[in-house]
């Protein structure tokens, strides 16, 4: 009788193997790069707006904080329409100049505000619109009854370094006596 005898070959791993296995790794590595990169971008620029935002908020507060006026309607909100620049370092710090240190780094916002009085007509700019609501009677049938209201706007515009176009953060709200 006669034994079979099997051969059990043992295989290595091939050159072919090896490089299509570096291959799958590389598109990991490369698609895990690409989420961490985009994920910071998207955090920077969530933090921008947020601090935009929190810039725009101040603005608003200290206008609303000054109250309005009853007669005339908001007077001693005349005058408030402002812009300026404003410089915020990553330590939070805000200064109306940039720093002197050219290692720090701080990012420029312009801020506009721009407060509208419908009653004090002086106050309402060529070209802007003042709501409806805003200058509508208040009494029925009865020409003259606008409110004592003031449309507040505060504006907070920025650039991205790799952006050309402006970032804008609005903030409004209305104010009566």
């Amino acid at each position: 009788m006669r034994v079979l005898k099997t051969r059990q070959h043992q295989r290595g791993i091939t050159l072919l193997e090896v490089l299509a296995t570096m291959a799958i790794l590389l598109l990991g590595i490369g698609a895990a790069m690409l989420v961490v990169s985009q994920t910071s971008y998207s955090n920077r620029r969530s933090l921008t707006a947020t601090q935009a935002q929190i810039i725009a908020e101040q603005a608003l507060e200290n206008i609303t904080l000054m109250g309005c006026a009853v007669d005339p309607p908001c007077s001693n909100l005349l005058g408030q329409d402002v812009n300026y620049t404003l410089f915020q370092t990553a330590a939070g710090a805000l200064s109306n100049e940039p720093p002197d240190d050219d290692e720090v780094v701080a990012r420029e916002f312009q801020v506009a505000v721009d407060v509208d009085v419908p009653t004090q007509p002086g106050t309402i700019e060529p070209g802007s619109v003042v709501p409806a609501s805003m200058t509508r009677d208040l009494v029925a049938e009865q020409p003259g009854s606008m409110g004592n209201v003031a449309h507040v706007r505060v504006t907070v515009s920025w650039r991205e370094p790799e952006r050309t176009d402006r970032h804008v953060v609005v903030l409004q709200t209305r104010m009566a006596p």
